[in-house]
């Protein structure tokens, strides 16, 4: 049995108790943070650091000072992964040194409680979900309820509930754009399926601009659904910002390159869980679903464009999206799983010959096979199914091994954008592919668009 944990975020309506309280504890709590990171440095084990913490008892943190501490611990942990990875990559020159927590920093800090401590939830008469925040012993209480979707809503019932094996935990004040906001995480166990034991094979292939997945059936190599989705907004915006960050670095314009960071930070997370709440749909609807990823340890180690491109490569949101992914699969029992990415986008995922890839354009070089000519993402998206079902039957996911598993019809005609003029290639009598295909109903959200 394993355990789920997922941060719900709400908006704090405010009915009794005054606002200034969350602001002046969110200012306190800075102080312990920047404590706790000073011992950190020094060596100081997060425990350690936890026994010699003593709020005062006017202190606005003083039932969350050690949920405090312990974030902040989390923090300098996570700078110092962040570290290691930097000192071991081969791009030192063109990527920004990680830097430690500053332990001057002034401001606020999140606000960090304990439930059943510093703050509590619970069911009005009104069903709405109610909450009280204790910042000062004995002095007056913010209370309130949450705003925030429904289904969201719904789960925090089901997790205050005594007979439900969820429970929330570890919760958050935060503040942004002139509203206060609190993520609740949600654990729950889940009981995964056998990944061997699937029926559907969710196959996703990630580059920089395109999300594309296929979903195939693992007994027939039928395929059920494919789908690309243009996700360079992202990338886009990125761009834009780096630029924009960089003069105003150049000007000591620092307020400005935050308020930069966050809108951009916040941007791509907006978008990566539209995009991985497709996959979940994919999930819900195919029978004993598995999604599949390439594996991508170390590739960022192993090519080499130049800084220009090197740096769009590594703050590409790889990582992220494969984690929304994972805890989305997870919600519903199916597992994820990996194989390798060795010609995936070289290879014809019919007859699995090698061919030629010209950016969104994949050719089979191979007369006899019925595949001319595909979305090279889409292609490479087959290849990763049809390898992990290799995989699973013969221990081996090399592309030479996947050969004798691959889908024999070709797929469904994806819909291609004609050249300039809007015709076809008069020497290949081929249509030119030089955008991907993507959803009227996701786009329809605001998050892609369609040619």
């Amino acid at each position: 049995m394993d355990e789920l944990v997922e941060t719900l975020c709400f908006r704090l309506h405010i009915e009794d108790g005054e606002r200034w309280r969350l602001k002046q504890a969110r200012m306190d709590a800075r102080a312990f943070a920047n404590h706790a990171w000073a011992m950190r440095e020094l060596g100081y084990s997060e425990g350690e650091i936890v026994d010699a913490v003593t709020p005062t008892e006017q202190s606005f943190i003083k039932n969350s000072a050690q949920a405090v501490v312990r974030k902040a611990c989390d923090a300098y942990d996570a700078y110092q992964s962040a570290l290691y990875t930097w000192h071991n990559s081969s791009d030192q020159s063109e990527l920004p040194k990680p830097q430690p927590p500053a332990t001057n920093s002034l401001g606020a800090f999140p606000l960090v409680m304990h439930h059943g401590e510093g703050y509590e939830l619970h069911v009005r008469d009104d069903d709405r979900v109610g909450y009280r925040i204790s910042t000062q012993p004995y002095q007056e209480k913010v209370r309130g309820f949450l705003r925030g979707a429904n289904e969201d809503l719904a789960r925090v019932k089901t997790a205050l509930d005594s007979s439900s094996e969820s429970a929330v935990g570890r919760a958050e004040v935060v503040y942004r754009e002139g509203v206060y906001y609190l993520h609740v995480p949600i654990r729950q166990p889940v009981e995964l399926d056998v990944a061997e034991d699937a029926e559907s094979v969710i196959a996703i292939d990630i580059n920089e601009r395109n999300i594309t997945t296929t979903v195939l059936d693992r007994q027939s190599r039928d395929t059920l659904a494919q789908l690309t989705i243009d996700y360079g907004q992202v990338k886009q915006k990125r761009q834009r910002y780096y630029d924009i960050k960089r003069r105003c670095e150049e000007h000591d314009k620092h307020s400005v390159v935050d308020n930069i960071g966050n809108h951009v930070e916040n941007f791509t997370e907006w978008t990566l869980h539209r995009l991985s709440k497709v996959i979940e749909h994919y999930v819900e609807w195919f029978p004993k679903p598995v999604v599949v990823f390439e594996s991508l340890e170390g590739i960022r180690n192993d090519i080499e464009y130049g800084s220009y491109m090197n740096r769009r490569l590594h703050k590409l949101p790889f990582h992220e999206f494969k984690r929304q992914v994972t805890y989305k699969a997870h919600r519903h029992g199916a597992p994820v799983a990996h194989v390798g990415s060795e010609y995936n986008s070289q290879r014809c995922a019919c007859c699995g010959k090698l061919g030629t890839r010209n950016s969104g354009r994949f050719t089979c070089s191979n007369n006899a096979c019925a595949l001319e000519q595909d979305h090279s993402d889409r292609n490479a998206s087959v290849n990763t199914a049809v390898r992990w079902i290799a995989k699973t039957e013969t221990g081996d996911d090399s592309h030479h091994s996947a050969d004798n598993y691959r889908p024999r019809k070709t797929p469904p005609e994806v819909r291609m954008r004609r050249v300039g003029s809007g015709r076809h290639n008069i020497d290949s009598g081929r249509v030119d592919v030089n955008r991907p295909t993507s959803s009227h109903e996701i786009a329809s959200q605001g998050v892609l668009h369609t040619p």
